[in-house]
Protein backbone atom coordinates (compact mmCIF):
# COMPACT_ATOMS: atom_id res chain seq x y z
CA UNK A 1 0.00 0.00 0.00
CA UNK A 2 1.61 3.76 -0.69
CA UNK A 3 1.07 6.35 1.85
CA UNK A 4 -1.55 5.79 3.90
CA UNK A 5 -3.95 8.83 4.28
CA UNK A 6 -4.50 8.20 7.87
CA UNK A 7 -2.22 6.53 10.13
CA UNK A 8 -2.66 5.79 13.67
CA UNK A 9 1.21 4.98 15.47
CA UNK A 10 1.47 3.72 19.06
CA UNK A 11 -1.61 5.87 20.20
CA UNK A 12 -1.87 6.08 24.04
CA UNK A 13 -4.99 7.09 25.65
CA UNK A 14 -6.53 7.49 29.54
CA UNK A 15 -8.92 9.56 31.93
CA UNK A 16 -7.94 10.72 34.88
CA UNK A 17 -11.10 9.63 37.33
CA UNK A 18 -12.10 10.12 40.63
CA UNK A 19 -10.62 6.53 41.46
CA UNK A 20 -7.58 6.76 39.58
CA UNK A 21 -6.59 6.77 35.82
CA UNK A 22 -8.07 4.90 33.06
CA UNK A 23 -5.42 3.43 30.98
CA UNK A 24 -7.74 3.06 27.89
CA UNK A 25 -6.03 2.99 24.18
CA UNK A 26 -2.68 1.13 24.66
CA UNK A 27 -0.80 1.57 21.73
CA UNK A 28 -3.27 1.10 18.60
CA UNK A 29 -2.00 0.88 14.97
CA UNK A 30 -4.07 1.37 12.63
CA UNK A 31 -3.44 2.52 8.75
CA UNK A 32 -6.13 3.39 5.81
CA UNK A 33 -5.45 3.43 2.48
CA UNK A 34 -6.65 6.18 0.08
CA UNK A 35 -10.24 4.98 -1.04
CA UNK A 36 -9.70 1.95 1.24
CA UNK A 37 -12.20 -0.23 3.68
CA UNK A 38 -11.29 -0.85 6.75
CA UNK A 39 -13.06 -2.53 9.57
CA UNK A 40 -12.12 -2.13 13.51
CA UNK A 41 -14.30 -5.29 15.57
CA UNK A 42 -13.89 -5.75 19.00
CA UNK A 43 -15.71 -5.92 22.02
CA UNK A 44 -18.07 -3.05 23.73
CA UNK A 45 -15.75 -1.39 25.72
CA UNK A 46 -12.35 -2.06 24.26
CA UNK A 47 -11.66 1.66 22.74
CA UNK A 48 -13.17 1.65 19.67
CA UNK A 49 -15.38 4.68 20.02
CA UNK A 50 -12.28 6.15 22.21
CA UNK A 51 -10.19 5.84 18.95
CA UNK A 52 -12.79 7.12 16.60
CA UNK A 53 -12.89 10.70 18.70
CA UNK A 54 -9.19 10.50 19.21
CA UNK A 55 -8.36 11.02 15.43
CA UNK A 56 -11.26 13.68 15.47
CA UNK A 57 -9.65 15.45 18.11
CA UNK A 58 -13.17 15.91 20.35
CA UNK A 59 -12.23 14.15 23.30
CA UNK A 60 -13.15 16.41 25.86
CA UNK A 61 -9.09 17.33 27.74
CA UNK A 62 -9.23 17.01 30.22
CA UNK A 63 -10.37 13.90 31.80
CA UNK A 64 -8.78 12.43 28.49
CA UNK A 65 -5.34 12.59 28.65
CA UNK A 66 -2.88 11.52 25.30
CA UNK A 67 0.12 10.51 26.76
CA UNK A 68 2.15 8.74 23.47
CA UNK A 69 1.70 8.56 19.87
CA UNK A 70 0.45 10.05 16.35
CA UNK A 71 -2.36 10.37 14.49
CA UNK A 72 -1.21 10.85 10.77
CA UNK A 73 -3.49 12.51 8.29
CA UNK A 74 -1.77 12.78 5.06
CA UNK A 75 1.56 12.56 7.00
CA UNK A 76 0.58 15.65 9.34
CA UNK A 77 0.04 15.23 12.54
CA UNK A 78 -3.53 15.68 13.57
CA UNK A 79 -2.65 15.65 17.54
CA UNK A 80 -0.61 18.71 17.27
CA UNK A 81 -2.30 20.46 14.73
CA UNK A 82 -3.64 24.31 15.88
CA UNK A 83 -7.44 24.05 16.62
CA UNK A 84 -8.40 26.10 13.46
CA UNK A 85 -6.60 23.24 11.21
CA UNK A 86 -8.39 20.61 12.95
CA UNK A 87 -11.57 22.65 12.19
CA UNK A 88 -11.06 23.12 8.71
CA UNK A 89 -9.81 19.04 8.66
CA UNK A 90 -13.44 18.31 9.87
CA UNK A 91 -15.31 20.52 7.80
CA UNK A 92 -14.37 19.16 4.50
CA UNK A 93 -11.74 16.67 5.15
CA UNK A 94 -13.11 14.23 8.28
CA UNK A 95 -16.70 13.07 8.96
CA UNK A 96 -18.37 10.96 11.08
CA UNK A 97 -21.67 8.87 11.51
CA UNK A 98 -22.54 8.00 15.21
CA UNK A 99 -24.48 5.17 16.51
CA UNK A 100 -27.10 7.37 18.98
CA UNK A 101 -28.61 9.65 15.82
CA UNK A 102 -30.55 11.53 18.97
CA UNK A 103 -27.44 12.69 20.15
CA UNK A 104 -25.67 13.68 16.81
CA UNK A 105 -28.80 15.68 16.10
CA UNK A 106 -29.68 18.54 18.01
CA UNK A 107 -33.64 18.37 18.86
CA UNK A 108 -34.42 22.14 18.51
CA UNK A 109 -33.96 22.94 15.14
CA UNK A 110 -35.61 21.44 11.59
CA UNK A 111 -33.40 18.69 9.78
CA UNK A 112 -33.23 21.15 7.07
CA UNK A 113 -31.63 24.20 9.17
CA UNK A 114 -28.76 21.40 10.68
CA UNK A 115 -27.87 20.06 6.74
CA UNK A 116 -27.80 23.71 5.24
CA UNK A 117 -25.34 24.77 8.01
CA UNK A 118 -23.48 22.10 7.54
CA UNK A 119 -23.01 22.46 3.60
CA UNK A 120 -22.59 26.14 4.25
CA UNK A 121 -19.87 25.72 6.74
CA UNK A 122 -17.98 23.27 4.52
CA UNK A 123 -17.79 25.78 1.56
CA UNK A 124 -16.73 28.37 3.50
CA UNK A 125 -14.23 26.08 4.71
CA UNK A 126 -12.96 25.87 1.31
CA UNK A 127 -12.49 29.16 0.11
CA UNK A 128 -16.27 29.30 -1.16
CA UNK A 129 -19.87 30.66 -0.23
CA UNK A 130 -22.53 28.80 -2.00
CA UNK A 131 -25.83 30.74 -3.01
CA UNK A 132 -28.87 29.65 -1.10
CA UNK A 133 -30.55 27.49 -3.98
CA UNK A 134 -27.53 25.83 -4.22
CA UNK A 135 -27.19 24.86 -0.54
CA UNK A 136 -30.63 24.11 -0.86
CA UNK A 137 -30.48 21.63 -3.67
CA UNK A 138 -27.58 20.00 -2.70
CA UNK A 139 -29.10 19.26 1.12
CA UNK A 140 -32.09 18.05 -0.71
CA UNK A 141 -30.12 15.96 -2.86
CA UNK A 142 -28.30 14.58 -0.37
CA UNK A 143 -31.49 13.04 1.66
CA UNK A 144 -32.54 12.02 -1.76
CA UNK A 145 -29.61 9.78 -1.98
CA UNK A 146 -29.93 7.85 1.23
CA UNK A 147 -33.30 6.54 0.24
CA UNK A 148 -35.16 9.17 1.95
CA UNK A 149 -39.00 9.54 0.50
CA UNK A 150 -40.04 13.07 0.55
CA UNK A 151 -36.83 14.72 0.99
CA UNK A 152 -38.52 18.20 1.03
CA UNK A 153 -40.81 17.21 3.81
CA UNK A 154 -37.89 16.16 5.65
CA UNK A 155 -36.50 19.13 5.45
CA UNK A 156 -38.92 20.99 7.37
CA UNK A 157 -39.01 18.26 10.22
CA UNK A 158 -37.64 18.07 13.77
CA UNK A 159 -35.91 14.85 14.56
CA UNK A 160 -38.41 14.04 17.18
CA UNK A 161 -40.59 13.43 14.16
CA UNK A 162 -38.81 10.72 12.51
CA UNK A 163 -38.15 7.09 12.69
CA UNK A 164 -34.99 5.80 14.00
CA UNK A 165 -34.13 4.58 10.78
CA UNK A 166 -34.88 8.09 8.81
CA UNK A 167 -32.91 9.50 11.75
CA UNK A 168 -29.84 7.41 10.67
CA UNK A 169 -30.41 8.54 7.38
CA UNK A 170 -30.11 12.20 7.80
CA UNK A 171 -27.09 11.44 9.92
CA UNK A 172 -25.55 9.80 6.69
CA UNK A 173 -26.26 12.31 4.50
CA UNK A 174 -24.86 15.39 7.26
CA UNK A 175 -21.83 12.64 7.05
CA UNK A 176 -21.64 12.22 2.65
CA UNK A 177 -22.94 16.16 2.22
CA UNK A 178 -19.40 17.23 2.34
CA UNK A 179 -17.52 14.80 0.36
CA UNK A 180 -15.43 13.96 2.68
CA UNK A 181 -12.07 12.00 1.77
CA UNK A 182 -12.18 9.93 5.30
CA UNK A 183 -15.25 8.95 6.94
CA UNK A 184 -15.87 7.18 10.40
CA UNK A 185 -19.07 5.13 10.97
CA UNK A 186 -18.89 4.20 14.54
CA UNK A 187 -21.57 1.45 14.98
CA UNK A 188 -23.68 3.75 12.77
CA UNK A 189 -26.86 1.12 13.16
CA UNK A 190 -26.55 0.02 16.78
CA UNK A 191 -29.85 0.92 17.57
CA UNK A 192 -31.85 -0.41 14.38
CA UNK A 193 -33.71 -3.62 13.36
CA UNK A 194 -31.94 -6.17 11.41
CA UNK A 195 -34.04 -5.04 8.11
CA UNK A 196 -33.35 -1.69 8.43
CA UNK A 197 -30.26 -1.90 9.44
CA UNK A 198 -29.77 -4.33 6.14
CA UNK A 199 -30.76 -1.21 4.05
CA UNK A 200 -29.00 1.16 5.71
CA UNK A 201 -25.83 -0.83 5.38
CA UNK A 202 -26.30 -1.08 1.46
CA UNK A 203 -26.90 2.72 0.91
CA UNK A 204 -24.18 3.81 2.71
CA UNK A 205 -21.96 1.24 0.82
CA UNK A 206 -23.08 2.31 -2.39
CA UNK A 207 -22.62 5.93 -1.46
CA UNK A 208 -19.11 5.62 -0.25
CA UNK A 209 -18.29 3.86 -3.36
CA UNK A 210 -20.18 6.91 -5.90
CA UNK A 211 -18.39 9.64 -3.76
CA UNK A 212 -14.42 7.54 -3.82
CA UNK A 213 -14.25 7.88 0.07
CA UNK A 214 -12.09 6.02 2.45
CA UNK A 215 -14.14 4.39 5.66
CA UNK A 216 -13.20 2.97 8.96
CA UNK A 217 -16.31 0.80 9.93
CA UNK A 218 -16.22 0.29 13.85
CA UNK A 219 -18.66 -2.71 14.76
CA UNK A 220 -18.72 -5.65 16.95
CA UNK A 221 -20.41 -7.61 14.54
CA UNK A 222 -18.63 -10.53 12.13
CA UNK A 223 -20.82 -10.29 9.58
CA UNK A 224 -20.61 -6.37 8.56
CA UNK A 225 -17.15 -6.47 8.52
CA UNK A 226 -17.07 -9.44 6.04
CA UNK A 227 -19.53 -7.77 3.53
CA UNK A 228 -18.56 -4.28 3.94
CA UNK A 229 -14.42 -4.06 4.15
CA UNK A 230 -11.49 -4.94 2.27
CA UNK A 231 -9.03 -4.89 5.34
CA UNK A 232 -9.83 -5.77 9.00
CA UNK A 233 -8.87 -5.31 12.33
CA UNK A 234 -9.61 -6.82 15.80
CA UNK A 235 -9.04 -4.67 18.64
CA UNK A 236 -9.20 -5.74 22.40
CA UNK A 237 -9.08 -3.73 25.56
CA UNK A 238 -7.15 -0.95 23.55
CA UNK A 239 -4.78 -2.89 21.57
CA UNK A 240 -5.23 -3.87 17.91
CA UNK A 241 -4.27 -7.44 18.40
CA UNK A 242 -5.04 -8.11 15.00
CA UNK A 243 -5.06 -7.09 11.35
CA UNK A 244 -5.29 -8.05 8.02
CA UNK A 245 -7.39 -8.70 5.00
CA UNK A 246 -10.73 -9.37 5.71
CA UNK A 247 -11.35 -12.55 3.98
CA UNK A 248 -7.81 -13.64 5.18
CA UNK A 249 -8.39 -12.77 8.62
CA UNK A 250 -11.81 -14.27 9.42
CA UNK A 251 -11.18 -17.63 7.25
CA UNK A 252 -7.83 -18.05 9.11
CA UNK A 253 -7.94 -16.24 12.47
CA UNK A 254 -4.72 -16.47 14.14
CA UNK A 255 -4.80 -14.29 17.84
CA UNK A 256 -7.07 -16.37 20.19
CA UNK A 257 -9.14 -13.47 20.91
CA UNK A 258 -10.38 -13.08 17.21
CA UNK A 259 -10.65 -17.20 17.70
CA UNK A 260 -12.61 -16.78 20.35
CA UNK A 261 -14.55 -13.89 18.47
CA UNK A 262 -15.42 -16.28 15.44
CA UNK A 263 -16.09 -18.83 17.82
CA UNK A 264 -18.68 -16.55 19.32
CA UNK A 265 -20.69 -16.31 16.05
CA UNK A 266 -24.20 -18.11 16.66
CA UNK A 267 -24.26 -20.17 13.99
CA UNK A 268 -27.33 -21.48 12.00
CA UNK A 269 -26.58 -25.04 10.83
CA UNK A 270 -27.87 -26.66 14.15
CA UNK A 271 -23.90 -27.31 15.56
CA UNK A 272 -25.21 -25.88 18.82
CA UNK A 273 -24.85 -22.73 20.92
CA UNK A 274 -21.92 -20.96 20.64
CA UNK A 275 -19.26 -20.78 22.82
CA UNK A 276 -18.23 -17.55 23.93
CA UNK A 277 -14.97 -16.51 25.57
CA UNK A 278 -14.30 -16.37 28.83
CA UNK A 279 -14.21 -13.86 31.54
CA UNK A 280 -14.44 -10.21 30.29
CA UNK A 281 -12.68 -7.13 29.61
CA UNK A 282 -10.29 -5.84 32.37
CA UNK A 283 -10.42 -3.19 34.46
CA UNK A 284 -8.49 -0.31 32.74
CA UNK A 285 -7.78 1.09 36.36
CA UNK A 286 -5.27 -2.10 37.07
CA UNK A 287 -4.98 -3.71 33.47
CA UNK A 288 -2.98 -6.90 34.10
CA UNK A 289 1.08 -6.35 32.58
CA UNK A 290 1.95 -7.43 29.19
CA UNK A 291 -0.82 -8.72 26.76
CA UNK A 292 -4.17 -8.03 28.56
CA UNK A 293 -5.79 -10.94 27.32
CA UNK A 294 -3.65 -13.49 28.98
CA UNK A 295 -5.84 -13.67 31.52
CA UNK A 296 -8.47 -14.87 29.57
CA UNK A 297 -5.87 -16.93 26.75
CA UNK A 298 -5.46 -20.39 26.80
CA UNK A 299 -2.47 -20.04 25.22
CA UNK A 300 -1.08 -18.34 27.76
CA UNK A 301 2.99 -18.23 28.50
CA UNK A 302 5.71 -16.71 30.80
CA UNK A 303 6.43 -14.23 28.15
CA UNK A 304 2.50 -12.83 27.58
CA UNK A 305 2.47 -11.40 31.37
CA UNK A 306 5.96 -9.64 30.91
CA UNK A 307 5.62 -7.68 27.97
CA UNK A 308 3.14 -6.22 25.44
CA UNK A 309 3.77 -8.33 21.96
CA UNK A 310 4.21 -6.03 18.76
CA UNK A 311 2.50 -7.19 15.66
CA UNK A 312 4.23 -10.27 14.53
CA UNK A 313 4.26 -10.90 10.39
CA UNK A 314 2.45 -14.00 9.51
CA UNK A 315 2.41 -13.35 5.62
CA UNK A 316 0.56 -11.69 2.97
CA UNK A 317 0.05 -8.49 5.29
CA UNK A 318 -1.79 -10.92 7.76
CA UNK A 319 -0.34 -9.73 11.27
CA UNK A 320 -1.52 -10.95 14.95
CA UNK A 321 -0.11 -9.39 18.29
CA UNK A 322 0.35 -13.00 19.81
CA UNK A 323 3.51 -15.04 21.01
CA UNK A 324 2.66 -18.19 19.02
CA UNK A 325 3.50 -16.15 16.04
CA UNK A 326 7.42 -14.63 17.28
CA UNK A 327 8.93 -13.16 20.12
CA UNK A 328 9.66 -16.05 22.60
CA UNK A 329 7.75 -18.66 20.12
Amino acid sequence: MSEPLLDVVDLHVGFRIFEGYLSVLNGVQLSVGVGERVGLVGETGCGKTTTVKSILRVLPMPPAKVTDGQILYRGQDVLRMRRRRVQALRRHELSAIFQDPLQSLNPVFTIGTQLRDIVKDSAIGQGRRLPRRVIEARCIEALRETGMPDPERIMTNYPIQLSGGMRQRVCIAQALSTHAKLLLADEPTTNLDVTIQDQILRKLDELVDEHGSSVVMITHSMGVVRDLTQRANTMYAGSIVETGETKQLLEGPKHPYTQGLMASVPKLTGEGISEGIPGRIPNYLDPPPGCRFHPRCVHRMEACSAELPSLFEIGGGHRAACYLYGGEA
